[in-house]
């Protein structure tokens, strides 16, 4: 699964929400004091939609983390609280300090430590472009069966029209996926990029995508407007025997509450693929 959150800071239907009775219950609260409190509880209303499809690994973008063990007033780490919502344990690469809330914000992986095991982490510190970005990537192990994969969290540069540095860093993926040791490799975030434009089409010479109506669907939109653009993906590597079973949307996630659209916790819609991974025995 992949899903930008945007923090759960910046929200144009904050107040929407904040009036919303289905939206109060997710954390049983009555006013919201501080940003802290309208934070943790679009969080937890985000962790109640996740939380029925129990995924196995979930890539974040535009996290938010406090640089210590001390928590920051009014704010919230957003993958520490997410994994303990969801009972998963969680890897974050901060890409940048945010000195107006005194937050590390960066990307994160969160996995379901019941049933893979984390062997390794290696940070991919991407071409720069508008803002600094990396990319997490963890060589999991399944707890079952021998299997080890890597997923990567992926958040690409958000230049608007100049795809140059999307493509760079495209390629230092493409590069990082063909040298050393060779594990099927999924590539989980938002791209920023659609499905024609050079920074995908490098990609498809190595990965592979789901072709469904459901995964061609928009997942990101000005604040308040409708869905517009398809900018996230989940790739798969073309090396390895993946199969891609099922592929979920955000706007067709089942509703939990008829009064909130999922469009409304973010300026970005999860992304669901279930897949299995087949290994050749020798």
């Amino acid at each position: 699964m992949t899903y930008n959150v945007m923090r759960g800071r910046y929200n144009c239907y904050e107040e929407n929400l904040k009036a919303n009775e289905d939206f109060r219950r997710s954390t049983n609260i009555n006013y919201f004091y501080n940003r802290a409190d309208f934070v943790r509880t679009n969080l937890a209303t985000i962790a109640n939609h996740i939380r029925q499809y129990d995924p196995d690994i979930i890539a974040l973008q535009e996290v938010q983390e406090s640089p210590s063990s001390m928590s920051i007033h009014n704010e919230i780490s957003t993958a520490t609280y997410l994994a303990q919502q969801l009972d998963m344990t969680f890897t974050f690469s901060p890409t940048l300090f945010d000195n107006e809330v005194q937050m590390q914000y960066g990307t994160a992986i969160l996995v379901n430590h019941h049933k893979f095991r984390i062997i390794s982490v290696e940070i991919l510190y991407l071409p720069l472009g508008l803002e600094p970005r990396n990319s997490p990537c963890l060589t999991i192990q399944s707890r079952h069966a021998n299997i080890t994969f890597r997923a990567c969290s992926i958040h690409f540069d958000h230049h608007a029209t100049d795809n140059r540095i999307r493509l760079q860093q495209a390629i230092k993926v493409i590069n990082w996926l063909n040298k050393g040791q060779y594990y099927p490799t999924t590539l989980l975030g938002d791209f920023n990029a659609n499905k024609t434009s050079t920074t995908l089409t490098n990609l498809y010479e190595f990965f592979l995508d789901d072709y469904s109506q459901d995964n061609s669907l928009p997942t990101w939109s000005e604040c308040g407007e409708k869905l517009q653009d398809k900018l996230d993906y989940i790739l798969l590597d073309r090396k390895s025997h993946w199969t891609i079973k099922n592929v979920i949307h955000g706007l067709n996630m089942k509703k939990l509450y008829p009064s909130i659209d999922i469009a409304m916790l973010s300026d970005h819609v999860p992304l669901f693929v279930e897949t299995s991974l087949s290994i050749s025995v020798k």
